[in-house]
Parts: C-alpha cells; structure tokens; sequence
C-alpha cells in the first residue's frame, strides 16, 4: 500500500516563478498561486507525474482541510494511488508552465482563454 505526502513542496527552479506571480499582484498568497497553476495544469491535460526536489512548503491539512482538492484529483486522475504527491507535481508543472508563458509578456486572462 502506498503511503502518500502530508506536505506539499516547489521545486528550488519553480520558488522563484512562484513568488514572482504573487509579486506581480495577480494572487493574494503562494498557496493560491500553486493551486491555480495545479488547475492550469489540469486544464492542458497533463498526465499523472511525480516532482522530483521538491521543497516542504505546506502541510496537506493547509492546503486540503475540507478534503475536496483530493476528491477533485481523484476524479480526473482515478489511477492515483497518491493524490497530494499528484497535487505537488501538477502544482510545479502549472507554474512551470505559466512562467515560460507569462515571461514572455503574456497576459495571465489570455493564457488561460486564447490558448487552442
């Protein structure tokens, strides 16, 4: 039986995307950040993955109190034994993705609706 997080991380690379999208104003905490990159992520169709160097930056409970982020990833990803290890690694690769994007100059509303 697998045995999954009870902390949520960011990669080193990630850290500073992270806090440069809070910086710019566009979200009132990193925690909000992370978990709309985890929705972007989702919204391109990524596939299950894991993190790899990802450092301690939540307890699950903080992140997931009521249990619904879980319930969420179970349902897109129901082949996943480990849905708070998924949450991390869709969490990196959202804000992976959004910074390679937004650092060309790409309006956040923009990526999000005008992508094919």
């Amino acid at each position: 039986m697998s045995v999954d997080k009870k902390t949520i991380g960011i990669s080193k690379t990630n850290a500073a995307a992270l806090n440069a999208l809070v910086a710019a104003g566009r979200f009132g905490s990193e925690l909000d950040a992370a978990k709309f990159a985890m929705a972007y992520a989702i919204k391109l169709g990524l596939p299950a993955g894991v993190s790899d160097g990802a450092d301690t930056k939540w307890n699950v409970g903080s992140v997931d109190s009521d249990g619904s982020l879980r319930s969420l990833l179970e349902a897109f990803f129901p082949a996943s034994l480990e849905p708070y290890r998924l949450a991390e690694y869709l969490m990196n690769e959202g804000i992976r993705r959004l910074s390679d994007t937004l650092g060309d100059g790409d309006d956040l509303y923009d990526t999000i609706f005008n992508q094919a």
